[in-house]
């Protein structure tokens, strides 16, 4: 990276002085974007941010996904990093720095669960406003709600984890009939899904997704920054609560899972309550979403380790097979889909957990 350009181009952006002392790449999730942590000399108008370099064409006078997201979330309220300068005719954006601690991190080093739940806790009522007053706030710009979660992208995630994990990185043979009778099973419930009324869908609201920064001086309570945003689409209130509660990378104890759970029905509005239905149907629906939600995370972590050599994200296929396990045992109407899907399930967990160690 030109360090000296980069400076040239921040000191116009903040009409001052502004000198570069050192570019570092940092790592991204499961994702094209490359992120650079930019360091400036004292006296800088800031002493850090991210410089985000997107793979994507921009048309002209078009905008990038991200930019445009950013509009609707702020303007709901949602804690999303500042962007100090948006380059489309380059692909960069100058974002605020949010440092380097994931809510994951404050997971697994707690001590206990009381360490962490009220940041979940602080994560649901972002997740409201983000569902509420971030879809009211969508208009004919917004990139969101020309996208949807509807039966052919929740079928297109489902073949995504039948070519990357199963066929490419699990190497399992299956004839074309024994796919199709899988698919066949998975069908009625992304009917189902689909089915349900929509709301703007973050669509990777995870626990590596949000970023916790330490209070400052005299202000004990830490500041969170939602990241990862630039995919939103429309879909149903579930969606986005599947990916927190039954997150790949972290496990939440059931208790905990209940706790938040009644955290976001009590803060939605009446409208979103709705949405959800009677707890039976709440927790019914969750479960179908965490399905479709764990499936799909399962193709991408198989893809990211075969085909992109990122041998990192094995880690996380077990756990994910366990949250699948407890979701069939808990649900008797999936029962014929796990007889099938259980065992190719289990191959998967198997091969990642001895390569992921060896």
């Amino acid at each position: 990276m030109d360090e000296r350009a980069i400076g040239i181009t921040l000191s116009k952006l903040f009409r001052a002085p502004a000198r570069v002392t050192g570019v570092q790449e940092l790592a991204g999730d499961a994702s094209t974007r490359r992120y650079y942590r930019v360091r400036m000399a004292p006296g800088s108008p800031v002493p850090s941010l991210v410089m985000m370099r997107y793979p994507d064409e921009v048309p002209p006078g078009g905008e990038l996904p991200f930019v445009n997201v950013h509009r609707y979330l702020k303007q709901a309220g949602v804690p999303v990093p500042g962007i100090y300068l948006a380059a489309p005719e380059a692909n960069l954006l100058f974002l605020e720095d949010a440092g380097d601690t994931m809510l994951e991190g404050i997971v697994r080093s707690a001590r206990s669960a009381d360490e962490f739940l009220p940041l979940y806790e602080r994560c649901m009522e972002i997740l409201v406003r983000i569902q509420g007053a971030g879809t009211r706030a969508l208009d004919g710009r917004a990139i969101p709600s020309r996208l949807a979660f509807d039966v052919e992208k929740f079928a297109e995630e489902i073949d995504f984890f039948f070519e990357n994990a199963v066929r490419r990185y699990g190497g399992i043979a299956l004839s074309e009939t024994e796919e199709r009778a899988i698919e066949d099973l998975f069908l009625p419930f992304l009917d189902g899904l689909a089915a349900l009324p929509r709301v703007l869908a973050h669509r990777d609201y995870h626990s590596r997704n949000i970023m916790v920064i330490p209070g400052g001086r005299g202000n004990t309570s830490p500041d969170l920054r939602i990241l990862d945003f630039q995919d939103a689409r429309m879909g149903n209130v579930f969606y986005d609560l599947c990916s927190l509660l039954r997150d790949s990378y972290v496990t939440l104890a059931d208790k905990a899972v209940d706790e938040l759970v009644y955290v976001y029905r009590h803060a939605a509005p009446a409208d979103l309550r709705r949405m959800g239905g009677d707890p039976a149907s709440f927790s019914y629906h969750l479960d179908v979403s965490a399905l479709q939600r764990n499936v799909k995370a399962i193709g991408t972590f198989g893809n990211q380790a075969h085909n992109l050599g990122k041998s990192f994200y094995l880690r996380f296929i077990p756990p994910t097979v366990a949250h699948l396990a407890s979701n069939f045992e808990r649900n008797s109407r999936m029962k014929p889909l796990a007889r099938k899907l259980l065992p190719i399930l289990g191959e998967l967990a198997g091969k990642a957990a001895s390569e992921e160690t060896s």
